[in-house]
């Protein structure tokens, strides 16, 4: 924000400013060397330049100030015009106090935007952590879905191979009578073991409908959680 004094300032009080430091704006009505027979020269021995002030209470005053002939600009400063009249001081002040406020704005938006932008990015990033776990997640799910039905297929296969193979033994067994309480008693050791294989596959299928129900269980919940 741009502060000024109070009150008035004459011209002797900026005789003594530096040329360099005030900052100008160009006009086309006020520019170039000073004129005349024997126009005015800076500390440097060279002709003064024309310049309008642009800072504070002194916009809008034409001066004469080093035209840095010979490189830097001297303290050289001669006012062409007076200071301003009181009342238009203050409204210049104002007017420099709503632009530094203005600037400051925009500055202050600049950066809300910037944080924004910072904030946001780090949300989209989390959100595409969030959603490769998620994936993963889905993807060992229909693994452990796929892995289960493979071995359903499989036990389904020897119950039906066991049966197959059990038929094949009974019509054996009537073909060869004489043979028949020897194959009875084989073919009951066998049906006995298949029972076992049955048993231990039913029990391997119990375990992976648990594991299938679990799962379930675990696609309900990232549901919920993508809902969320």
């Amino acid at each position: 924000m741009v502060s000024w004094g109070d009150g008035e300032e004459s011209s002797e009080d900026h005789s003594n400013a530096t040329s360099e430091g005030l900052k100008t704006l160009y006009d086309s009505d006020w520019e170039g060397l000073a004129d005349g027979a024997a126009p005015p020269r800076c500390k440097c021995g060279a002709i003064a330049a024309k310049f309008v002030g642009w800072e504070g209470y002194e916009t809008g005053r034409i001066f004469l100030g080093c035209a840095g002939q010979f490189g830097e600009r001297c303290d050289y400063v001669k006012w062409v015009d007076g200071d301003w009249p009181s009342s238009l001081q203050k409204a210049i002040g104002k007017l420099w106090e709503m632009y530094g406020e203005a600037k400051q704005g925009r500055v202050s938006d600049a950066l809300y935007c910037m944080e924004e932008k910072f904030k946001f990015r780090d949300e989209i990033t989390k959100l595409h952590r969030d959603l490769k776990i998620v994936q993963e997640e889905v993807n060992k799910t229909v693994n452990e879905k796929q892995i289960t039905l493979a071995l359903k297929a499989k036990a389904e296969q020897a119950l039906i191979d066991a049966r197959a193979e059990l038929e094949e033994k009974k019509k054996l067994d009537a073909a060869a009578s004489n043979m028949h309480k020897v194959l009875r008693i084989k073919a009951e050791k066998d049906r006995d073991k298949i029972k076992e294989e049955k048993r231990k596959l039913e029990l391997m299928i119990a375990d992976l409908v648990k594991q299938k129900e679990g799962t379930r269980a675990k696609l309900r919940k990232i549901k919920e959680l993508c809902d969320e």
